[in-house]
């Protein structure tokens, strides 16, 4: 198999709260760009690319969870400053796109963050200046791994892919950036799986596997739990063409190598993916 294009750091944050209804709690999710250069038009959870500010002395001055503890949560412990910058580029990237920051439940504070984004957005300032000058530590503990992904050799854009779950702030209000996003909405797995189904809403592979888990869960503190116990293996689909179908087979997958039994698999089927055989996260 190709290797592809070179592989990019990312992470994203599932915020969860609590709501009345069919679904017992909602997430906050954004929806991309149509001129987007990867998952264009797609509703995903807000997230990004690591970058080389993530590792800001000033940003880990500031920050509730060492390397090394970030290194053993992720399975890392060759690269523990790789490990934090997984976490500290899920709180900025959920904060740049979605105006959520997570841990930050001061009503004065909030209020201050929110000239902060805007100039963040606009290369203005970064996520220590914005840390510095209201004097605020992120709570990164809070964010609990929720799954792993690595996009396959067929994208001409490769990330290595962290998913993070956190119970939103409470106090703060999600809104899309109207750059990299183009709109938002507080959804429950349920209500976001019948609209993609519906045709309403564009879903990538790793989202929709994501919300199918979640779907199952009976609140808030039964999704942050989903990815406790032993560090999950990354999931890298292998692409396999059957009949003129892409179908991107996933670790467990008869057809997978290592292959294992039955069906485990995403099939883009009339331009939008269906989730066959268990819906691993």
């Amino acid at each position: 198999m190709s290797e592809g294009p070179p592989v990019r750091d990312a992470a994203a944050i599932l915020l969860l709260r609590p709501a009345p209804g069919p679904d017992p709690f909602e997430i906050f999710m954004v929806r991309r760009s149509g001129r987007a250069k990867f998952m264009a038009d797609a509703m995903v959870f807000p997230g990004g690319r690591v970058e080389p500010a993530d590792a800001d002395p000033r940003v880990l001055a500031r920050v509730d969870l060492t390397a090394g503890q970030a290194a053993d949560r992720l399975g890392l412990p060759e690269d523990p400053a790789r490990a934090l910058a997984f976490f500290v580029a899920a709180a900025r990237e959920t904060f740049e796109e979605a105006n959520l920051l997570p841990g930050v439940e001061d009503p004065a504070a909030i209020a201050a963050l929110a000239p902060w984004r805007a100039r963040m957005n606009a290369g203005e300032a970064n996520l220590g200046d914005v840390l510095e000058a209201l004097d605020l530590r992120l709570r990164l503990s809070a964010l609990r791994r929720n799954s792993h992904w690595i996009t396959p050799p067929i994208e001409k854009r490769r990330y290595d892919t962290w998913f993070f779950t956190a119970r939103a702030p409470a106090g703060q209000t999600g809104a899309h950036d109207a750059r990299e996003t183009v709109a938002s909405a507080w959804l429950g797995p349920r209500a976001a799986l019948h609209a993609y189904e519906a045709g309403e809403i564009q879903l990538a592979p790793p989202t929709l596997r994501q919300l199918l888990s979640l779907r199952t869960c009976a609140d808030v503190d039964a999704a942050l739990e989903l990815g406790a116990g032993t560090v999950p293996p990354a999931i890298q689909p292998q692409p396999l063409w059957v009949a003129g179908e892409l179908h991107l087979t996933l670790p467990g997958d008869e057809a997978f190598d290592p292959p294992g039994a039955g069906r485990n698999r995403v099939v883009l089927r009339g331009g939008r993916f269906v989730s066959e055989g268990h819906p691993t996260a």
